[in-house]
């Protein structure tokens, strides 16, 4: 039976069909590198929904005895917890996606400390950054990073849960066979630190359109408690507050125009209910605003240096958020006179307070704008 359907005009629904995956290259590798939120981030942690860095598409496997490259790790990406993930691409009919890939992602389990180090996993991160028009520092503040304040910090603490076998392996298939499933229920519930997951990506097809459904499975509640219950990795960020935020901006000798001018924006962004997150770094402190009728997604991040960066990048979950985020751009750029980089999508533009500073009224002005349109489109 079809999942998706098309309420049409009448009110009648119109069934898509299931598409099957016949090249997994094509139609799961290539939707998945151009479409990292396929990896449902809110499934795995409703909390703090997983936001995701790309280190390298077939990241090579070296051979410990051989010396050569033994295979490819479809995917090998990184969260904004500096968590190591493993992802491996494959379609229903590949016989190998029910035992042969579940011993080869053991593996990684296993020995993944005595293939790369975080100079390696960085390098290939800069490539790939690079290949998507961004800086690797750009890419990275653009998932937030959390509890760490600098890319060397990150990528230590990335080469340390890659040791202590604090990773994340994911099976991204277009539908799984049930003897995967159990497989990956059993051993995500057994395995104290590693998380094993499932997501099918089904596809439907119907009046010229086709969407992908994305659907996590092994992580239950029961898991969630293992994992939450035995994981020790040591946490160094600090739990930022207002007050702390203030004082850190003081210490950093920030200008006291710019701290009233946060102190504006903090008061504002609640007046037009939004939720602040506050960041947990080390050595910086930052509140990062988000509305969740727009996104789950954070808009803003402000930093107790003063500094300012709209996470345009991250806009990208929805139609509604991307609609936002346009029209959020055109306002940015039209009225308040930033300069916004042509490729604005992917980028996390960030502006000092010598500019945004002398325009905090009219930045708060035009987002409350801009919320009333959206609430008004969407009733």
């Amino acid at each position: 039976m079809p999942g998706v359907f098309f309420l049409m005009e009448d009110g009648k629904p119109d069934p898509m069909v299931n598409v099957r995956c016949k090249d997994e290259t094509k139609e799961l590798q290539d939707i998945l590198e151009n479409n990292h939120n396929l990896l449902p981030g809110e499934q795995i942690d409703p909390d703090d929904p997983c936001r995701w860095l790309l280190v390298k598409r077939e990241m090579p496997v070296p051979d410990p005895s051989g010396g050569g490259d033994r295979w490819n790790i479809d995917f090998f990406f990184v969260d904004q917890n500096a968590t190591p993930t493993f992802v491996e691409c494959k379609r229903f009919g590949d016989t190998r996606s029910r035992r042969e890939v579940v011993g080869q992602v053991l593996e990684y389990a296993a020995n993944g400390d005595f293939y790369w180090d975080k100079e390696k996993i960085r390098e290939y991160a800069e490539e790939a950054a690079k290949k998507r028009g961004m800086s690797l520092e750009e890419a990275w503040r653009a998932i937030q990073p959390k509890e760490v304040d600098s890319l060397d910090s990150f990528f230590d603490r990335l080469e340390s849960n890659l040791r202590q076998g604090q990773i994340r392996i994911m099976f991204f298939m277009e539908e799984a066979p049930r003897e995967l499933k159990s497989i990956v229920d059993f051993l995500n519930k057994q395995m104290e630190r590693t998380e094993v997951l499932l997501v099918e990506a089904r596809r439907y097809s119907g009046h010229g359109v086709t969407v992908v459904v994305p659907t996590l499975f092994g992580f239950t509640e029961e898991a969630r408690l293992v994992k939450r219950n035995i994981t020790v990795t040591p946490r160094g960020g600090r739990a930022w507050d207002w007050d702390r935020f203030f004082a850190d901006a003081r210490d950093k000798n920030v200008a006291e125009s710019t701290i009233e001018a946060m102190k504006k924006l903090h008061d504002g962004f609640k007046d037009l209910f939004a939720e602040i997150v506050w960041g947990s770094g080390k050595v910086s402190a930052s509140f990062n605003p988000k509305w969740g009728s727009v996104s789950s997604a954070t808009v803003f991040q402000v930093w107790s240096s003063g500094s300012l960066s709209i996470n345009f990048y991250l806009l990208d979950g929805s139609e509604t958020a991307r609609s936002f985020r346009d029209k959020l751009k055109e306002k940015v750029e039209q009225e308040l006179k930033f300069n916004v980089p042509s490729d604005y999508k992917k980028k996390q533009p960030s502006y000092k307070d010598s500019v945004w500073v002398p325009k905090v009224d009219l930045l708060l002005q035009v987002l409350k704008e801009l919320i009333r349109q959206h609430q008004e489109t969407a009733v």
